[in-house]
């Protein structure tokens, strides 16, 4: 199952775009410019790994604000089950 949703959030994001793609148990992350399109920086993630939910929720904080961060990792919820750790 694939999900791509992009978050059109301005300046409080770098870029002011991020972009979450989920491709099975595959999340990838980027920051895009607002007027180009350009991908400036991204990162991948298996939804199996260890801490997985913790990395992902960290890179959204350092791509953007608290609040857009916990919006985008709510969505990405909704589709990913994440393994609990002990």
């Amino acid at each position: 199952m694939k999900q791509h949703k992009q978050f059109r959030i301005g300046e409080y994001a770098m870029g002011g775009i991020i972009e979450v793609t989920i491709n099975d148990n595959e999340i990838e992350v980027s920051c895009h410019d607002w007027d180009t399109k350009e991908k400036i920086v991204g990162k991948v993630f298996d939804a199996n790994g260890v801490d997985s939910d913790y990395a992902i929720i960290e890179t959204l904080n350092d791509y953007t604000s608290n609040y857009y961060a916990d919006e985008i990792f709510t969505w990405i919820k909704k589709y990913v089950a994440f393994p609990q750790s002990w």
